[in-house]
């Protein structure tokens, strides 16, 4: 199995800091050979301190990859899937716990979304708070895997400012070469699907260079459409 990556952030063009965060983990393990895990956090802009929400859910997230799932690696499929959701779920009630603190010692609300996928195998399981979005590219075609957590353009729940989320975790299989999506409201408002899709569809995706490229052109679409979010998007690639 061979995986192509490339993280693409801006702060955009009239935002004066970016509240986005992410990340992508790829490693060799022995049993259940190449892993691959993303994440994009969305540090709310209508509240103080966003991109310090996003930042401490994004380091979490890193740590639980280097050291709690190191500890799953002799699990069968079903089992490891089964504990990473068990996983999952406390380490969000943690992280909220965490960031609700934060804000409290300094008299400030901040929260975040946050949409993760772990790959294992030809399996995959994802979770999503908020409305950061992660698609899969097929070489025909291109899904949303996770449901906006929002009404209108405000959250219905996130990660910090409310009582513990109820993530939305979901569980699936690859069927072919893949890419995965996963980003931030700022690259997905103002682009179509078809558009996503024919810049980083699986055939599309030659190297890492190449998804860079591919992802900086899907940013200047967006800014002409006048977007004034920070984007993020987070892409991972995937031949079987």
């Amino acid at each position: 199995m061979k995986v192509k990556a490339c993280i693409n952030t801006d702060v955009g063009k009239k935002r004066k800091e970016n509240q986005d965060s992410s990340l992508i983990k790829v490693a060799n393990s022995g049993k259940l050979g190449r892993i691959s895990f993303v994440v994009v956090c969305d540090g709310m802009g209508g509240l103080s301190k966003g991109e310090v929400a996003s930042c401490k859910a994004v380091r979490a997230m890193e740590s639980w990859f280097h050291e709690e799932l190191a500890l799953m690696q002799d699990l069968s499929d079903d089992k490891l899937m089964d504990a990473v959701e068990r996983s999952w779920r406390r380490l969000i009630g943690k992280i909220n716990g965490d960031i609700k603190r934060y804000g409290k010692h300094r008299g400030i609300s901040l929260g975040t979304t946050m949409a993760a996928l772990l790959q294992v195998g030809r399996k995959y399981i994802l979770l999503n708070v908020g409305d950061s979005r992660i698609y899969l590219l097929s070489r025909r075609e291109i899904k949303q895997l996770t449901q906006d957590q929002s009404v209108g353009n405000v959250l219905i729940q996130c990660v910090g400012s409310s009582k513990a989320p109820d993530p939305e975790i979901v569980r699936g299989e690859f069927k072919s070469d893949s890419t995965i999506v996963a980003c931030s409201d700022g690259f997905w408002r103002k682009l179509e699907e078809k558009e996503i899709f024919r810049a980083l569809c699986p055939q599309m995706c030659v190297t890492s260079e190449d998804m860079l490229d591919q992802c900086r052109s899907l940013f200047d679409m967006a800014w002409e459409r006048e977007e004034k979010d920070n984007i993020t998007a987070a892409a991972l690639c995937m031949e079987f």
